[in-house]
């Protein structure tokens, strides 16, 4: 009886190993292709993708400072769901400021279109190959994970500046 439980012990402790290795494995994979996009760029687009970040950033204070004490206090309620924060906070939301978030929408598109505009084939096929390697991963789970986990390390970072 004991030889069982042992046994037993054993099976589940190389299970619980091998699966936490295997997600190790996956997340350093996801830090190193976003590395390989960012190595092939040139000066120039790393530039124009730091401008863009700058100017997301700055929009994003814009609108926060927009924001009058009912809304962020909407923004800030943890006890709704974040599906009943932002309906709340959508529908209390005055024209300027939609009118703000639609700017910042149509701001983010032209910066996408004109960082593809500088993209080389080269660069096009890596990016294409590095969706299809996503899609053909648990159906693109991991990469919305490794995303998240990318902005919260952002947002950490960007909290003691």
């Amino acid at each position: 009886m004991k030889s069982i439980k042992l046994i037993a012990l054993v099976v589940f402790g190389l299970l619980v190993g091998i699966s936490s290795m295997e997600a190790q494995q996956n997340q350093n994979r996801g830090k190193n292709m976003n590395r390989a996009a960012v190595e092939t760029m040139t000066a120039q687009q790393k530039q124009l993708i730091q401008e863009q970040r700058d100017r997301i950033k700055e929009k994003r204070q814009l609108f926060r400072a927009s924001l009058t004490e009912a809304q962020l206090a909407i923004f800030d309620n943890n006890d709704l769901t974040r599906q009943e924060r932002h309906d709340a906070l959508m529908a209390s939301l005055t024209e300027a400021q939609k009118a703000l978030m639609q700017e910042h929408r149509e701001s983010i598109q032209e910066s996408k279109q004109a960082f593809r505009n500088t993209m080389t084939s080269e660069q096009r096929q890596q990016m294409r190959s590095r969706m299809q390697m996503n899609r053909e991963t648990q159906g693109g789970t991991e990469l919305r994970e490794t995303v998240r986990e990318q902005r919260r390390q952002r947002m950490h970072n960007n909290v003691g500046n």
